[in-house]
């Protein structure tokens, strides 16, 4: 996927409307140090190069959590391209959740994405380690 910020060139070139951007330009998905280049190498390393969505799971036993997996975009979706990355949510996820930070953890045995919302889902939210779901 071709970086090129949030102009309606980028867009176009995914056939996108810049206009399914946030309108008042402030950032649905925030980026903590490595978590991009984290993705990318995960990507690359299968092949892929679709959005990611940000969505919620169920584990069946706790609280839903949020998650990242390959989707397409939808018409209906919020659309945020940054770092050469487009991320996808649907806005009743966004009314629910909230902004979203993607973080990377790589320690002890334990490599996936650590995802905290600025309107937490449950107590527990920002604790688990998630990966991408392909």
């Amino acid at each position: 996927m071709k970086s090129g910020g949030n102009s309606p060139q980028a867009f176009e070139t995914l056939g996108l409307s810049p206009k399914r951007l946030r309108e008042d330009g402030i950032l649905m998905v925030k980026l903590e140090a490595s978590a991009g280049q984290a993705i990318k190498e995960f990507l690359a390393a299968k092949g892929f190069q679709r959005p990611l969505r940000i969505d919620l799971q169920s584990s069946g036993c706790c609280d839903p959590s949020l998650c990242l997996s390959l989707d397409d975009i939808r018409d209906s979706d919020l659309v945020q391209e940054m770092e050469g990355l487009t991320f996808v949510i649907s806005p009743a996820i966004r009314e629910l959740v909230g902004d979203v930070t993607i973080s990377h953890k790589d320690e002890n045995g334990t490599e996936g994405f650590v995802l905290t919302s600025s309107k937490p889902v449950s107590e527990w939210d920002g604790f688990g380690v998630t990966i991408i779901r392909t």
